[in-house]
């Protein structure tokens, strides 16, 4: 299952997507920060192509301030939705092969509009609407991307009331901890491995110049989030961050994302082998007996 986030930056883009789709092979899309209506990002995408991609159904798809946008070319019957709200929509993904996974896609309000307690707070209530979403669909197969407008380290990130999302696989396959006589689940969250000179990958996603006393220029605000139940379908070398689609950098000559030819945030490809979960040509999922 390959999946692709762009916080597009509202830039006209439309091509550079074309072109990724074919090129990664894409079964789904997640944007943010589109510059064009869904019609004419599925009319585009779809011109001369031999994939042909539809629009996910979204309850909010006419809310003008709808920031998220998800293509897909699996078959309508196979992207349920079941949960939306503001910078936050769920999908239930049933894949040809493999058991089924909810796909949670979010779009969090940017550090110029809301102060850190402000980004914790909204992390603990899309946190709760994940876990309720988790219960209606009767499994955690769960898997958060895009924006979230913090870094790894962050307390919307990392608190447990918040996302709870750890950088070690480790600790995210004991499920869960306790805590004032509470429980709450782990999530995974790779992302600490694309921190810093780790080549090929760039430092971060977007890169952020101002004269305050911290500053850390390189920033991880788009982010793929794990539950344990999917840790084995997932495989560090499937997930990049891409600097260049086909011939068209993505950088400029000093490395940071360029405005001018994409967007100031890079794309983060995800390959989730989720055709793991069927066994000896059996058509039983692996991960069924995990509830």
């Amino acid at each position: 299952m390959r999946i692709l986030f762009w916080n597009t930056g509202r830039r006209p883009v439309v091509e550079l997507l074309r072109d990724v789709c074919r090129r990664r092979d894409l079964d789904v899309l997640v944007l943010a920060e589109t510059a064009d209506p869904m019609e004419r990002l599925v009319s585009q995408l779809n011109r001369d192509a031999e994939q042909v991609y539809f629009a996910a159904p979204d309850p909010l798809a006419k809310s003008v301030r709808r920031p998220l946008r998800i293509l897909t070319r699996l078959s309508g019957d196979r992207v349920r939705a079941v949960l939306d709200s503001d910078g936050v929509t769920v999908k239930q993904v049933s894949p040809i092969i493999g058991p089924d996974f909810t796909l949670v896609a979010v779009h969090l309000r940017s550090k110029l509009f809301r102060d850190e307690d402000d980004q914790v707070f909204g992390a603990g209530y899309i946190n709760r609407e994940i876990e309720e979403a988790e219960r209606q669909v009767g499994h955690r197969r769960t898997l958060v991307i895009g924006d979230f407008n913090m870094n790894p380290f962050e307390r919307g990130l990392v608190n447990f009331d918040c996302f709870h999302a750890v950088m070690s696989r480790d600790t995210a396959r004991r499920r869960s901890r306790r805590s004032a006589g509470r429980e709450r689940r782990f999530f995974y969250n790779p992302m600490w491995n694309h921190f810093g000179d780790r080549s090929p990958s760039p430092p971060g996603f977007y890169y952020r110049r101002r004269s305050g006393q911290t500053e850390y220029f390189w920033h991880l605000f788009d982010q793929v989030l794990l539950r344990p139940e999917l840790l084995d379908y997932f495989m560090d070398d499937g997930l990049e961050v891409l600097t260049r689609i086909g011939r068209q950098s993505l950088v400029n000559q000093h490395g940071i994302p360029d405005p001018n030819v994409g967007s100031d945030h890079l794309p983060l490809f995800l390959d989730l082998s989720i055709e793991r979960g069927v066994l000896h040509g059996s058509a039983q999922p692996m991960a069924q007996a995990e509830g």
